[in-house]
């Protein structure tokens, strides 16, 4: 069997008037286009709604909806809704609902239809493919009230060249309850407080609350594996230092997918009145066993800037914390004290045995991603409008990172692309920071500090990368231990090195007042790098664009081989697309 969708726009207008504030509640399940389709009635035969959400950037959306009433003779009436749901709404209560007059539904409008609003709707998702709708019209309808639950037919989603769509909604079961050692708060809704101290499964069909600082195992002693299932929803509980922390030895397995990301959020987020904002909660904080510069040997005693109580270092630098893919950081970055912070995604002494692919800090109150020490390696990485700096490094910390995109905010605490830190206490530190970075597009905006802070004898390898627009300049040295780890413009030693980049920055170049050399001479004496308008457009390259060639693949074998600058191959390589939140 085949339905045809009938056009609803006509009736938008009436029903938008008719929407004012209504209750709604949230949940990890959320309406979305993999919830479009047929739904039937699951006791009388030859009923149903169609639902159709069209989504916006923000998450949120129109859903319509087209269904039928029948009257106690039998008599059926066309009903017709649409209203906005925020991104982690799944229940509505008293939407209006208009009975369409006039006209008929089809191809062709030989008559004008007028839409009467004449009674309330609520609607829930109960899981994918579940919906319950209760229809409560007016007395003048002479409808009754009735309640349907609906499941999505298979005929239609069949229609549309298979079952795709709503195998795209990832979340299959109806929440029953919380697990034990969790506490129900609301609806559909669990907190988890203090350590979790045995495996875990955090399930999509559940909103998690972190409560406080929420510790996954203990330090070496009790190893924990946490796993997350792809579209699971994760929040505060509205005091701000409620973050995750994943102890040496244990791991976290938050594996995404690109219809159904990972969510930690601020609990104002995507749903009711009160906005959501930078600093609502802590962040993800992910620590393990590998080498530091600030705790070389037994016991490898490094202490977290944020809580001197909480541990890591040691001697494992291929050690797995776990696998993060397709996750988003928003409105984090607690801030204890000034140099007391944590950050969106913060990790301390993590192997190159960890997994982390496709993340994204939102609006975070601090630094995007920041290492102290250790050696993962980062790619498809995305920091959307920060409180501080992008990319942030120090320890030691000597992994590679490929693809990151960057977009500079306003007023929002926006500082440095990167800040690049060997160490702070013992700049000439070994072993010294040395990471590799390549096909970066770091867009300041007109804002922030610098694109590239290099400072405190920090090494590193910068390659295929364009920075442009940062209110202070592209590139900036600071600090005699960082000069004289690099060498001199004419002989490197090979510890700093940038190649194959672009900048475009009122100020290209800074240095310290006593620097040795200036920046400019040390870019302008390596290959490939470039002074000039990138031609973007947004965050891509147009046609023409100088980032389209002149890049150089890294020796190391770790990274993707590209011949180009920046984080996009071209206008069609769009590594964000489906996953992402909100970028402009």
């Amino acid at each position: 069997m085949r339905f045809t969708i009938p056009k609803l726009s006509a009736l938008a207008g009436a029903l938008a008037a008719a929407v004012l504030a209504v209750p709604a509640a949230n949940a990890a399940i959320r309406f979305s286009e993999a919830t479009d389709g047929l739904y039937s009635d699951a006791t009388h035969g030859g009923r149903g709604w169609v639902v159709d959400f069209i989504p916006r950037k923000d998450g949120g959306g129109i859903l319509y909806l087209y269904g039928a009433a029948y009257d106690q003779t039998g008599k059926q009436a066309w009903i017709t809704s649409n209203f906005e749901v925020k991104e982690f709404e799944y229940k509505k209560t008293d939407v209006p609902m208009a009975m369409p007059t006039g006209g008929r539904f089809g191809d062709t409008w030989p008559s004008a239809v007028t839409p009467v609003v004449n009674g309330k709707l609520d609607v829930e998702l109960l899981s994918c493919g579940e919906l319950k709708i209760t229809v409560k019209p007016d007395a003048a309808t002479g409808l009754p009230n009735s309640t349907q639950t609906l499941i999505a037919s298979s005929d239609y989603v069949n229609s549309l060249g298979g079952a795709t769509i709503n195998q795209q909604c990832v979340q299959k079961r109806k929440f029953t309850s919380c697990p034990a050692g969790t506490t129900q708060v609301a609806d559909r809704t669990c907190q988890l407080t203090g350590t979790i101290g045995t495996n875990m499964t955090l399930t999509n069909e559940t909103t998690w609350v972190l409560k406080g600082l929420v510790k996954v195992g203990t330090d070496n002693s009790t190893k924990v594996k946490l796993n997350i299932e792809p579209g699971t929803l994760i929040t505060g509980s509205g005091q701000a230092a409620d973050y995750l922390y994943v102890e040496p030895g244990s791991q976290i397995f938050a594996q995404g997918t690109p219809y159904a990301p990972i969510i930690f959020t601020s609990p104002a987020d995507g749903v009711g009145s009160t906005a959501p904002k930078a600093g609502d909660w802590g962040g993800i904080v992910v620590s393990g066993n590998a080498p530091n510069n600030k705790c070389l040997t037994t016991p490898f005693d490094c202490r977290s800037e944020f809580d001197p109580t909480l541990r890591y270092g040691g001697d494992k630098p291929h050690e797995s914390s776990g696998v993060i893919q397709y996750v988003q950081s928003r409105y984090a970055g607690y801030i204890f004290t000034t140099g007391r912070e944590v950050n969106s995604f913060t990790f301390q002494s993590v192997g190159d045995g960890t997994v982390v692919d496709h993340v994204q800090a939102y609006r975070g109150k601090d630094d995007g991603i920041e290492f102290f020490g250790g050696n993962v390696n980062v790619k498809y990485a995305i920091v959307t409008e920060g409180g501080d700096d992008g990319l942030d490094w120090d320890e030691g910390y000597s992994g590679n990172i490929q693809y990151v995109l960057l977009q500079h905010g306003q007023g929002l605490g926006e500082d440095n692309g990167i800040e690049a830190s060997n160490q702070n206490a013992n700049q000439d530190a070994t072993p010294r920071a040395i990471p590799t970075v390549s096909n970066l597009t770091f867009i300041g905006g007109g804002n922030g500090g610098y694109g590239v802070y290099f400072k405190e004898g920090t090494g590193g390898h910068i390659k295929n990368s364009l920075f442009t627009g940062f209110k202070n300049g592209c590139v900036y040295i600071t600090n005699a231990p960082t000069f004289a780890a690099a060498g001199t413009p004419s002989a490197l030693t090979g510890n700093l090195t940038m190649d194959h980049n672009l900048v475009q920055c009122t100020t290209n170049f800074n240095q310290a007042a006593d620097a040795p050399w200036t920046a400019q001479a040390f870019y302008e004496a390596q290959s490939g790098n470039k002074i000039g308008e990138p031609m973007l457009d947004g965050y891509l390259p147009k046609a023409g664009s100088p980032l389209l060639d002149g890049g150089a693949a890294a020796s190391n074998t770790w990274f993707t081989p590209v011949g180009y600058i920046g984080a996009f191959r071209d206008a069609n390589d769009d590594w964000t697309r489906g996953w992402a939140f909100n970028l402009r």
